[in-house]
């Protein structure tokens, strides 16, 4: 039986048949493209979009991975070692200003007695009185600042710290006498002599019944120990 279409496509030319044969080829790549190509490709752009995405997704956890392992390096008691290295300094220098000003300081539990002994051997005085002040812890001054030079400023607002950690008290004395002028000058030079020393606060001088004057004077020395020892 033969077949109508194939006897309508033999009584076509050459050329005719060339072009109906391309045709059908062209048609099926088309159809291959579509149904065949194209999902492909959809499928292959959908990839892409979602690997971009996870791409995205990645690089922004690296970044706070990356944010985090900084953090962790970073000692987080850097910064109360580093208090505490600036309150050892100023520990030092206090330790190193105390010692600079106590050379030879008198010891608290000697001061009275040394002050009534040096009247001795001066009946044109009298000792009206002798008393101990109340203690009172040591006080920053400038100076001590400006002799620690090399603590840091956030340092020295510590230093209260220290200083209650290792306190440092003011031993005060009161004298008060009565006598010449020429004693009492004679007194005081005496008293400078001594090869202990300790720090002058105040000296009141007043004539009584000329020639008869009186002298009230306040010194102080230093001690760590907090209480009077002795005298």
């Amino acid at each position: 039986m033969t077949n109508p279409m194939a006897e309508k496509f033999n009584v076509l030319n050459k050329r005719e048949r060339l072009l109906i044969t391309a045709t059908v080829i062209v048609l099926i790549i088309v159809m291959f493209f579509m149904f065949a190509i194209e999902p492909l490709m959809k499928t292959s752009s959908a990839l892409d979009a979602q690997i971009e995405h996870q791409e995205r997704i990645t690089n922004e956890q690296t970044i706070e991975i990356e944010s985090v392992s900084k953090a962790l390096i970073l000692d987080p008691s850097e910064s109360v070692r580093l208090e505490i290295k600036e309150l050892d300094l100023l520990d030092q220098s206090l330790t190193v200003l105390l010692k600079k000003r106590s050379v030879n300081l008198m010891v608290p539990s000697q001061m009275s007695h040394v002050l009534e002994t040096v009247l001795h051997n001066k009946p044109g005085l009298i000792l009206q009185r002798l008393s101990s002040l109340p203690l009172e812890p040591l006080r920053l001054s400038s100076e001590s600042e400006s002799d620690s030079t090399s603590v840091s400023a956030s340092a020295s607002r510590d230093a209260s710290s220290v200083l209650s950690a290792a306190p440092v008290y003011s031993h005060g004395f009161e004298v008060v006498l009565r006598g010449g002028y020429s004693d009492i000058y004679d007194y005081l030079r005496r008293l400078e002599s001594l090869s202990s020393s300790f720090f002058w606060d105040s000296l009141e001088f007043k004539v009584a019944n000329y020639p008869d004057s009186k002298i009230t004077l306040r010194v102080h020395t230093l001690s760590a120990v907090e209480g009077w020892l002795g005298g």
